[in-house]
Protein backbone atom coordinates (compact mmCIF):
# COMPACT_ATOMS: atom_id res chain seq x y z
CA UNK A 1 0.00 0.00 0.00
CA UNK A 2 1.55 3.34 -1.20
CA UNK A 3 0.92 6.33 1.51
CA UNK A 4 0.97 10.30 0.47
CA UNK A 5 2.92 12.09 2.29
CA UNK A 6 4.90 15.77 2.18
CA UNK A 7 7.31 17.22 4.09
CA UNK A 8 5.34 19.69 6.01
CA UNK A 9 8.03 21.38 8.54
CA UNK A 10 11.48 21.20 9.81
CA UNK A 11 11.21 21.47 13.86
CA UNK A 12 13.94 23.70 15.33
CA UNK A 13 14.41 23.64 19.35
CA UNK A 14 15.18 26.70 20.96
CA UNK A 15 15.25 27.66 24.48
CA UNK A 16 13.04 30.33 25.72
CA UNK A 17 13.85 33.74 25.17
CA UNK A 18 16.30 32.67 22.50
CA UNK A 19 15.84 35.52 19.70
CA UNK A 20 18.88 35.20 17.59
CA UNK A 21 17.19 32.42 15.34
CA UNK A 22 13.87 34.53 14.93
CA UNK A 23 15.74 38.01 14.09
CA UNK A 24 17.76 36.19 11.49
CA UNK A 25 14.83 34.86 9.81
CA UNK A 26 12.99 38.29 9.69
CA UNK A 27 16.59 39.76 8.15
CA UNK A 28 16.08 36.81 6.00
CA UNK A 29 12.71 37.80 4.52
CA UNK A 30 11.29 34.62 6.30
CA UNK A 31 7.84 36.14 7.89
CA UNK A 32 6.19 34.32 11.28
CA UNK A 33 2.66 33.28 10.97
CA UNK A 34 0.84 31.35 13.37
CA UNK A 35 2.17 30.80 16.83
CA UNK A 36 0.38 28.22 19.78
CA UNK A 37 0.93 27.01 22.57
CA UNK A 38 1.12 22.98 23.46
CA UNK A 39 1.12 22.38 26.49
CA UNK A 40 1.03 18.44 26.24
CA UNK A 41 4.69 19.16 24.57
CA UNK A 42 5.57 21.82 27.12
CA UNK A 43 6.57 24.43 24.18
CA UNK A 44 5.20 27.08 22.05
CA UNK A 45 5.35 26.72 18.88
CA UNK A 46 6.18 29.71 16.33
CA UNK A 47 5.56 28.72 12.24
CA UNK A 48 7.16 30.29 9.93
CA UNK A 49 6.22 30.95 6.36
CA UNK A 50 8.86 29.76 3.65
CA UNK A 51 8.22 31.06 -0.07
CA UNK A 52 4.88 28.56 -1.12
CA UNK A 53 3.55 26.06 1.58
CA UNK A 54 4.66 24.25 2.73
CA UNK A 55 7.35 23.52 4.04
CA UNK A 56 7.63 26.02 6.82
CA UNK A 57 9.85 26.42 9.64
CA UNK A 58 9.11 25.58 13.50
CA UNK A 59 10.66 27.23 16.33
CA UNK A 60 9.79 25.27 19.59
CA UNK A 61 10.22 27.28 22.44
CA UNK A 62 10.67 25.12 25.75
CA UNK A 63 8.15 26.14 28.30
CA UNK A 64 8.36 23.05 30.62
CA UNK A 65 12.11 22.12 31.78
CA UNK A 66 10.85 19.15 31.84
CA UNK A 67 9.53 18.47 28.37
CA UNK A 68 10.66 16.00 25.98
CA UNK A 69 12.07 19.05 24.20
CA UNK A 70 14.21 20.57 27.03
CA UNK A 71 15.94 17.04 27.56
CA UNK A 72 16.73 17.37 23.86
CA UNK A 73 18.22 20.62 24.08
CA UNK A 74 19.74 19.29 27.49
CA UNK A 75 21.52 16.76 25.99
CA UNK A 76 22.17 17.52 22.52
CA UNK A 77 22.02 21.62 22.53
CA UNK A 78 19.41 23.82 20.50
CA UNK A 79 18.90 22.96 16.80
CA UNK A 80 17.30 21.09 14.14
CA UNK A 81 14.81 18.43 16.26
CA UNK A 82 12.66 16.58 13.60
CA UNK A 83 10.98 16.65 10.31
CA UNK A 84 7.49 16.57 10.00
CA UNK A 85 5.70 14.65 7.00
CA UNK A 86 2.06 15.47 6.41
CA UNK A 87 -0.19 12.30 5.79
CA UNK A 88 -3.10 12.01 4.07
CA UNK A 89 -6.68 11.99 5.83
CA UNK A 90 -7.27 9.05 7.13
CA UNK A 91 -4.19 7.50 6.66
CA UNK A 92 -2.06 8.02 9.72
CA UNK A 93 -3.20 4.89 11.64
CA UNK A 94 -2.58 2.23 8.93
CA UNK A 95 0.72 4.16 7.98
CA UNK A 96 2.16 3.62 11.93
CA UNK A 97 0.48 0.23 11.81
CA UNK A 98 2.71 -0.87 8.54
CA UNK A 99 5.40 1.22 9.88
CA UNK A 100 5.70 -0.84 13.08
CA UNK A 101 4.78 -4.28 11.49
CA UNK A 102 7.88 -3.25 9.23
CA UNK A 103 10.15 -2.73 13.02
CA UNK A 104 9.68 1.34 13.06
CA UNK A 105 8.91 2.06 16.86
CA UNK A 106 6.59 5.12 17.75
CA UNK A 107 7.17 7.44 21.10
CA UNK A 108 3.56 6.85 21.58
CA UNK A 109 1.21 4.34 21.27
CA UNK A 110 -1.58 5.88 19.61
CA UNK A 111 -1.25 9.74 18.35
CA UNK A 112 -1.84 12.80 20.55
CA UNK A 113 -2.98 16.32 19.85
CA UNK A 114 -0.28 18.12 18.38
CA UNK A 115 -0.46 22.22 17.27
CA UNK A 116 -2.26 23.44 14.45
CA UNK A 117 -5.36 21.08 15.16
CA UNK A 118 -3.00 17.72 14.11
CA UNK A 119 -2.95 14.70 14.93
CA UNK A 120 0.85 12.91 15.68
CA UNK A 121 3.14 10.85 16.57
CA UNK A 122 6.72 10.54 15.89
CA UNK A 123 9.32 7.39 14.76
CA UNK A 124 11.75 7.20 17.48
CA UNK A 125 14.90 8.04 16.11
CA UNK A 126 16.43 4.89 16.99
CA UNK A 127 14.36 3.30 14.54
CA UNK A 128 14.99 5.76 11.88
CA UNK A 129 18.54 6.71 11.07
CA UNK A 130 18.98 8.61 14.27
CA UNK A 131 16.28 11.07 12.85
CA UNK A 132 13.28 12.52 14.69
CA UNK A 133 10.46 12.15 12.31
CA UNK A 134 6.98 13.34 13.08
CA UNK A 135 3.89 12.34 11.32
CA UNK A 136 0.69 14.60 11.13
CA UNK A 137 -2.54 14.06 10.31
CA UNK A 138 -5.72 16.86 10.49
CA UNK A 139 -7.49 15.99 13.48
CA UNK A 140 -11.21 16.43 11.44
CA UNK A 141 -10.60 12.74 10.43
CA UNK A 142 -10.79 12.18 14.07
CA UNK A 143 -12.87 14.51 15.62
CA UNK A 144 -12.89 12.26 19.24
CA UNK A 145 -8.92 12.94 19.50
Amino acid sequence: MAFQVSLNHIGIATAAGNTQLEKLFRLLGITRGVSEQVAEQGVDVHFFNLEGTPPHLELLEVRDPAGSVAKFIEKRGPGIHHLSFLVEEGGLDPLMKTLTAEGFKFTYETPKAGAQGMRINFIHPATAGGVLIELMEARDAHPNQ
